[in-house]
């Protein structure tokens, strides 16, 4: 009876023990932590762009100070000088002569010189043109000014004067020996005051490209005659431009 017993008891004994270990087994499993899987590590390269400074501010400007004068005070008025009573002595007698009274007069005639280095050229003393020169010598002082009784200005008249006998004038008599000598040529620039009834009143060299051409110039182009301007159909005194060319055959 024991023996059956002790055989019964063995096996279930043995069962018991694995099924205990088992369970042990089971049991530390389940208790065990599971690993973590590791993520692998991404690294990832960005560009940056450089950062950009801001603008600066422009400077504010500088205040500037006014300066101002000081106020100078008004001057007071001169007193008013008494007059004194007059004196019977008379005055002394003075060296000086007197001067004559009479009223200037219009001389006929020009003056001209040329500052070109070719030489000088002078004319009977005067202001006009408009006769011959007159062949006694005034005083300087009794001469006036020509003044044409009707003028107007180029940019005035209707019609500018044209010369009448241009094609008669001959340079070639007024041409300087010592500018031809040298092969000299040029040209001068006149300013012409051309009276109401045609005639040169006046010759002013604007340009003289020397030689002694300007002086020539002058005295040729009184052989000129010119129509006179004109201001709605009335012939007036005007100034014109002139140039005389000089150039060797």
């Amino acid at each position: 009876m024991q023996r059956r017993a002790s055989r019964v008891l063995l096996p279930l004994g043995t069962s018991v023990a694995l099924h205990a270990a088992i369970a042990v087994f089971i049991v530390a499993l389940a208790v065990r932590p599971r690993p973590i899987p590791q993520v692998p590590i991404q690294i990832l390269v960005v560009d940056v762009p450089p950062a950009t400074k801001a603008p600066e501010p422009p400077p504010r400007p500088v205040p500037m100070k006014v300066a101002r004068a000081p106020r100078t005070p008004r001057a007071l008025p001169p007193p008013t000088p008494t007059p004194l009573p007059p004196s019977s002595t008379p005055s002394p007698p003075t060296s000086e002569a007197p001067r004559s009274t009479q009223n200037p007069v219009v001389i006929t005639g020009i003056t001209m010189e040329s500052t070109s280095q070719g030489g000088a050229f002078v004319v009977g003393a005067g202001n006009t043109l408009r006769s011959a020169p007159e062949k006694v010598a005034r005083d300087p002082q009794m001469v006036k000014p020509y003044k044409a009784d009707q003028y107007a200005t180029a940019a005035q008249v209707n019609e500018l004067p044209r010369p009448l006998n241009r094609d008669a004038l001959n340079l070639r008599k007024y041409y300087p020996a010592q500018a031809r000598k040298n092969g000299f040529e040029g040209d001068v620039v006149l300013r012409l005051l051309i009276d109401a009834d045609g005639s040169i009143a006046k010759v002013d060299v604007v340009s003289d490209p020397g030689e002694g051409l300007g002086p020539a110039a002058a005295q040729a182009v009184r052989e000129l005659r010119f129509s006179p301007a004109k201001v709605n159909g009335v012939a007036v005194a005007t100034t014109v431009p002139f140039t005389i060319h000089f150039t060797l055959d």
